[in-house]
């Protein structure tokens, strides 16, 4: 596993996922670029990736038919990418935010399970069943 320091992710994200580029500008109130080497975005790590990665661009991608399979693709590529961190305090927190479901409350989306990359469906099963969720039969592919 590698180790992914925290405050770098909205400039990997931006970086991975250009489409969130509007969405970080407008939260931010300056352009993408300037806006994820600030010190604001660093901070906000979780805030940024629920606002302006998952909700504007995984679920709602998720919710058209078909999703966009490369904009989806990318986005579960960031995801993987942070879920194989070896920073526990990183991997953990991601489920929440980039899948677009709430394990603890039993919710991956099934349209989301098919652009998960290895690692993510692993990592998201095991939760599951940590929370005593059944787990889709597609995670376990």
């Amino acid at each position: 596993m590698s180790e992914i320091d925290p405050l770098e992710i909205p400039a990997l994200l931006l970086r991975m996922v250009p489409e969130t580029a509007e969405h970080i500008a407008e939260l931010y109130e300056m352009p993408a670029e300037r806006a994820v080497i600030s010190e604001a975005a660093r901070y906000d790590t979780f805030v940024l990736l629920d606002e302006e990665f998952s909700r504007p661009v995984v679920q709602s991608e998720l919710r058209k038919a078909p999703p966009d399979g490369e904009l989806t693709g990318k986005c579960f590529e960031f995801v993987d990418v942070l879920v194989r961190s070896s920073n526990q305090a990183l991997s953990g927190p991601v489920y929440f935010q980039g899948p677009g479901g709430t394990p603890g409350r039993g919710g991956v989306p099934p349209e989301a399970i098919p652009f998960m990359w290895e690692a993510t469906r692993k990592a998201t099963a095991r939760m599951l069943t940590s929370y005593k969720n059944p787990v889709p039969d597609a995670l376990l592919r």
